[in-house]
């Protein structure tokens, strides 16, 4: 004996075959976008932040560089190879040898409205650029690109990327003021202070701030700061850093 089988009206069937109504359909999507717009802005947020952050690591590490570079090269300004040899048996008061540089052990000069130029010297084995080199001459120039640069022995070579200026006074014997280059004697000079902008951004076009953002900083390390409107996506930052030239003092 076959059961018979329900029959649902035709009212139900049509009732469970229904979809999302038009409205239903447009608060979904509305509640989509604002999901998608709160998650975009999230993104690019925390994109921009890290942009920054990166940004800013890269200054700190080429302002390390840069103190350490400048601190080196600095200091061994002036310093003279000696050799002490055993007294001569035939000539008990020969006189000792020298112990005065014979080089040029700091020198520069000032650009206005520019990067000024800094030149080192000592007895050494090598110079800047890895090169042998017994009484090394290392010229430190900013070049149009941006870029910290040596010249030594007729070669030049880059030191250090992102660098927009360098300002460089000098103290003498017997004042506390730093002078520029045109106001003070090479051969007196004691210590120098060095002033560089450094700028860094993300890699490729990624931009480290907004393009058209003002920023503030101390272009040349006088405590006076510039607010400026930049486009090109670098953010700034000016570094000071003041070495005593060990070899120059009295």
């Amino acid at each position: 004996m076959k059961s018979a089988i329900p029959i649902q009206p035709a009212a139900e069937t049509i009732r469970l075959e229904q979809g999302f109504s038009l409205v239903e359909l447009m608060v979904a999507l509305v509640i989509g976008l604002i999901v998608l717009l709160v998650v975009g802005t999230l993104f690019m947020n925390s994109r921009q932040t890290y942009l920054a952050q990166d940004a800013n690591s890269r200054l700190q590490e080429n302002a390390r560089y840069a103190t350490e570079l400048f601190g080196r090269q600095i200091r061994s300004a002036g310093y003279t190879a000696t050799s002490f040899s055993p007294l001569s048996a035939t000539d008990l008061f020969a006189k000792p040898p020298s112990t005065k540089f014979s080089g040029t052990a700091i020198s520069g000069t000032e650009v206005s409205g520019g990067s000024d130029t800094l030149t080192l010297s000592f007895d050494g084995s090598k110079d800047c650029l890895g090169q042998a080199a017994t009484q090394p001459s290392n010229l430190f120039r900013v070049n149009a690109s941006g870029q910290l640069e040596c010249v030594a022995g007729g070669n030049v070579g880059v030191i250090l990327d992102d660098v927009e200026s360098m300002q460089v006074t000098y103290r003498v014997k017997g004042k506390t003021a730093y002078d520029p280059a045109s106001s003070v004697d090479m051969a007196n000079v004691t210590s120098v202070r060095i002033c560089l902008l450094l700028r860094a951004k993300a890699d490729g076009n990624k931009r480290a701030v907004e393009s058209g953002q003002s920023q503030t900083y101390d272009d040349d390390c006088s405590a006076a700061t510039v607010s400026v409107i930049k486009s090109d996506g670098y953010i700034r930052r000016a570094i000071g850093m003041t070495f005593v030239l060990r070899n120059q003092m009295p």
